[in-house]
Parts: structure tokens; C-alpha cells; sequence
């Protein structure tokens, strides 16, 4: 099966993503981007989280525009 264009290169780990190397079967896709996950989660955490804050922050500064 060949690559969607979006698979080329660096991927984003999104759940469309996630999904497609699972479809695929391909067990090294699926190990490679296991790995990659648990990268991204020690480089940068949980990043759920981090958009919750961003999200008060924003709110915060647009009440102060007002």
C-alpha cells in the first residue's frame, strides 16, 4: 500500500495517523511510531494539558482587552 503524501516525511502524531499505521498492519510501522509517540510524550509531555492552560491563558488576556 503505498503512503498517503501527509506520511512523508516527519508525521504528525494525530489520531488519523495512528490509525492508518494500524490499518496498514505493517508491525514495524507500528513499532516505529510507537517509539516516536513515546518520544514526543517524554519530549514534551502532556500536551492535553498544556493546551487546557494555553486555553485559560488566552481567556484570561482577552478579558483584560476588554
Amino acid at each position: 500500500m503505498t503512503e498517503p503524501p501527509y506520511h512523508q516525511g516527519p508525521r504528525p502524531l494525530y489520531a488519523v495517523t495512528i490509525h492508518h499505521c494500524i490499518a496498514e498492519g505493517d508491525l514495524a510501522k507500528m513499532r516505529q511510531l510507537r517509539s516516536d509517540a513515546e518520544k514526543h510524550l517524554a519530549d514534551h509531555g502532556d500536551v492535553a494539558a498544556a493546551l487546557e492552560v494555553l486555553k485559560t491563558e488566552i481567556a484570561k488576556a482577552e478579558s483584560k482587552k476588554r
